[in-house]
């Protein structure tokens, strides 16, 4: 496996802080299949309050929440709209179709990662006919990756809410990085989740833990997760140890990702001057640049250049690559990267 002296893989590659480590080593355990582990009761509840629901529920994965949440909104034989490049579409393992029984109906994003409405309108609009499998359920993604870690559109979301509340279809938001869409925009949490039925939010991306999400929904909504979480094999005994690091980063990690963003910024700058890739720097607004490549340079060729060079970066398509800040960087890191970046294909 090859060293990076700056990884921009993914804000998965953060690791725990001394603080942090602390905080596991010290908490408060018991059994949470039974409901009994102090910690992890608290970070359910702290969510539930900063999302705006009645109750949470932790999850060892984003991958399993959004399966959970899936299994929980729609039964086997339904159909999901989702954007055509969403997480539960590309990066799943097609787990919506083998652990649910669910078809996806994927439909193409605007520049900001949302679906259009009006193909949302058009697609549940046919869930009444025997033709085609029920369309009750949509899901979002905020941030959304693959467009850059872009924030959707608060009043476009709000149009499909309404379009979904005409067609008594629900609606699911897989907010893994919504942290960053707060911090971006200033709006509060529980804005942002307003008028979804159920919303995930991931800790071992944004928020530099090892482990861990937290599925929020209604008390029955979340009792009926609990049990497809069990049968996914997501129940955990002591889990607290894992919860103490959620906790530790509300209160120390969440304030900082202003930082990500900035680094973010200066990352696009940066490749922005190189004759090997083509970026707005204006689009950029979380954590996540990505960065188109030019002269027909495959993103293979440019993650291999960047690699040689000690820069961990992810191709995610043709002629795209993706650079994602995090917490276990720091100034000189952003230095370097931009250094290279700027001077790569000269």
């Amino acid at each position: 496996m090859p060293k990076y002296r700056v990884d921009l893989r993914s804000d998965t590659v953060s690791v725990p802080s001394t603080g942090m480590r602390n905080a596991m080593a010290h908490a408060e355990v018991g059994d949470d299949v039974f409901g009994e582990d102090p910690t992890v009761n608290a970070l359910q509840d702290r969510v539930a309050a900063m999302l705006g629901f009645e109750t949470s529920i932790f999850m060892p994965s984003g991958t399993m929440s959004n399966g959970v949440a899936l299994r929980t909104l729609a039964s086997p034989g339904d159909e999901v709209v989702c954007g055509s490049s969403s997480h539960v579409y590309l990066y799943e393992g097609a787990q919506a179709a083998l652990n649910a029984g669910i078809q996806l109906h994927r439909i193409d994003e605007g520049p900001h990662g949302l679906p259009e409405p009006e193909e949302i309108e058009a697609a549940l609009s046919r869930s009444g006919d025997i033709h085609f499998a029920p369309r009750k359920l949509v899901c979002l993604e905020n941030t959304h990756n693959i467009s850059g870690g872009r924030v959707l559109p608060a009043r476009e979301v709000e149009r499909i809410q309404r379009i979904s509340g005409a067609c008594s279809a629900r609606l699911y938001l897989d907010g893994a990085r919504l942290w960053h869409a707060s911090v971006a925009t200033g709006a509060p949490l529980s804005d942002l989740c307003r008028g979804f039925d159920m919303v995930s939010v991931c800790f071992s991306k944004a928020l530099g833990c090892p482990v861990g999400s937290v599925l929020s929904g209604s008390r029955s909504l979340i009792e009926r997760a609990r049990w497809w979480r069990k049968r996914h094999g997501g129940g955990l005994r002591q889990a607290g140890i894992l919860a103490a690091a959620c906790l530790y980063s509300l209160d120390h990690n969440l304030p900082r990702l202003p930082l990500t963003h900035r680094w973010a910024r200066r990352l696009a700058a940066a490749a922005a001057a190189s004759p090997m890739f083509s970026i707005d720097p204006g689009s950029v607004e979380t954590n996540i640049v990505i960065l188109e490549t030019r002269d027909g340079k495959g993103s293979a060729a440019a993650v291999n250049a960047l690699t040689a060079l000690g820069i961990g970066c992810l191709a995610v398509g043709p002629g795209a690559v993706r650079l994602v800040t995090h917490l276990s960087m720091d100034d000189r890191d952003v230095g370097y990267a931009s250094d290279i970046l700027s001077s790569l294909g000269g």
